[in-house]
């Protein structure tokens, strides 16, 4: 795109977790994105939960990781 963005960014491979099969289509590069950002780091070492829901510190982690990181 002209004004840079996801399309554009490093990936991350996640063949390291677990629960890859479980990212759905739609999110896959938004997921591979993230990580390689470091907003999303895993639940655990292993796996991202990516069908799990967000607690309220998980979410306002993601936001500050996105601020420091990106923004």
């Amino acid at each position: 795109t002209a004004n840079g963005g996801i399309h554009d960014a490093p990936t991350a491979n996640l063949s390291g977790y677990t629960d890859t099969d479980e990212i759905s289509d739609w999110a896959s590069e938004a997921m591979r994105w993230a990580n390689a950002a470091g907003l999303i780091t895993g639940r655990t070492e292993t796996t991202l939960a990516p069908k799990g829901t967000a607690s309220r510190a998980e979410a306002a982690t993601l936001l500050q990781r996105y601020m420091q990181n990106v923004g």
